[in-house]
């Protein structure tokens, strides 16, 4: 839905292998460190990262968590 972006989830629930199976969108943006300070900024309890897009040299997985 939002290629090449960074996204802030909150409350990402994964199956069992593990995938990202459905979260809240909080915010989105092309630059990683964007999304870290509207992270810090909304404080949400429980969220993650993702990049949509292709292999970057600063790839993010899915399962790096914003506390």
């Amino acid at each position: 839905m939002y290629p090449d972006r960074f996204v802030l989830l909150e409350n990402p629930v994964y199956d069992p292998l593990p995938h990202l199976k459905e979260a809240i969108l909080l915010y989105k943006h092309r630059n990683r460190k964007k999304v870290v300070e509207k992270a810090v900024e909304l404080k949400p309890y429980y969220s993650t990262l993702v990049y949509t897009g292709g292999i970057r040299g600063d790839r993010v997985d899915e399962n790096i968590l914003i506390l």
